[in-house]
């Protein structure tokens, strides 16, 4: 019978012996510019996690994109039970020459760098967390450990659903790798959220000589985008954000065309359907007559991640193995959305915020809490042997 104690205790010492090694990994990693747009440094990064699990002993698979950066599928084989899905993604939000100007550095407890957090550094932890296992002989507490490194999770436009489904296929529980929160707190929900476009087309016109004959469309625009904004916390959770405006072409000039790009995050399914029904029952009551409306939504809007029964389960184990390790975690609902909105959706567990402790994601100062390190991948490595020998349930 697993011994999960001493299983943690052993992953935890093993990584904390390792800490030069792991920075020195991640320094490297990091001096990749992986920008979500910038095929050359995301294939580059997939192939250094292939490598990397290569030398592990692990069957590693590069998913080819001819116009996207690749994707990568390690397939860790065990002789336990229960298959876990780890995922995670290799792209930041750093434009290309961010790596060289912004080095990894080390201040106190502290790695700052792009993509320390968000989420290169819990990519590293979960390669730690499957060599230790590896290391110590604990093959028998899972039967297959998949992680998936994909390289769009930034962006809106994705080309990596289908393996992620693929790759869900019989799983018994989802981990996803971002950072825990700055205080330490996992993440147990995630808000669904979809992005929606409002065109407006009118008549343009001579602003000076013959305004009545034009039709303004940023006029009309403002009047509706007022009327959305009524709609926020018409249902617990839903929030609407109007945050990208177009339109017209001069001062001078009625504006014949305006769009703008509305953000709404939400805690169920039904919630986005309905929202959008009371947006287009609004959209009758117009301003300015003459000006014709179109409400288009996304298409890989992301659900939300709903907690569970099962998932909640593994809350509570994730809170037991915290408790052996000798530190306490909490579980949080945010409006973020993640990867994990899709593995829920698939009707898998999932849990969230399972790489080591981080923040300031996607600014100059994102940081990763070196201290961390260790307990958060002993965590982990639990965690997957609680979900590989169905003990969660």
């Amino acid at each position: 019978m697993l011994n999960m104690q001493s299983l943690v205790l052993a992953i935890e010492e093993y990584t904390r012996q390792r800490l030069p090694r792991y920075i020195g990994e991640l320094s490297e990693m990091c001096s990749i510019d992986s920008y979500s747009y910038h095929k050359p440094g995301l294939d580059e990064m997939a192939s250094w996690l292939a490598m990397r699990m290569r030398s592990l002993g692990v069957d590693a698979t590069i998913i080819e994109r001819e116009e996207w950066g690749n994707d990568i599928l390690s397939v860790v084989q065990g002789v336990g039970e229960g298959i876990v899905l780890l995922v995670g993604h290799t792209d930041t939000v750093y434009p290309v020459g961010t790596a060289a100007a912004r080095p990894v550095r080390v201040e106190g407890d502290r790695l700052y760098g792009p993509g320390v957090s968000d989420m290169k550094g819990c990519l590293l932890s979960a390669i730690y967390a499957i060599e230790a296992m590896l290391a110590l002989g604990y093959r028998s507490s899972f039967r297959e450990i998949r992680l998936l490194c994909v390289s769009d999770e930034e962006i809106t436009t994705r080309h990596c659903l289908d393996v992620m489904e693929r790759a869900s296929l019989g799983s018994h529980g989802a981990l996803i790798l971002e950072a825990a929160r700055d205080n330490g707190d996992i993440v147990s929900a995630r808000k669904g959220n979809a992005r929606y476009t409002l065109s407006a087309h009118g008549r343009s016109a001579h602003a000076g000589v013959e305004p009545e004959k034009g039709r303004n469309a940023i006029l009309e625009l403002a009047h509706q985008i007022l009327q959305f904004q009524s709609l926020n916390g018409w249902r617990e959770g839903v929030t609407i954000n109007p945050g990208f405006f177009t339109g017209g072409t001069m001062p001078n000039v009625v504006p014949d065309l305006a769009q703008v790009q509305f953000d709404i995050r939400y805690l169920h399914p039904q919630d986005r359907i309905d929202t959008e029904m009371q947006w287009r029952k609004i959209m009758q009551h117009q301003r300015v007559p003459g000006v014709e409306l179109t409400l288009e939504v996304e298409p890989d809007f992301k659900g939300p991640m709903v907690s569970t029964v099962e998932s909640l389960r593994m809350v509570r184990a994730v809170q037991d193995i915290a408790g052996l390790i000798g530190f306490s975690v909490n579980h949080v609902l945010t409006g973020g959305s993640s990867d994990g909105s899709y593995t829920s959706t698939f009707d898998i567990p999932t849990l969230d915020g399972l790489g080591p402790v981080g923040g300031l994601d996607h600014s100059p100062n994102e940081y990763l809490v070196i201290s961390s390190v260790a307990p958060r991948t002993a965590l982990l490595g639990g965690l997957i042997a609680s979900i590989g020998t169905h003990s969660f349930a």
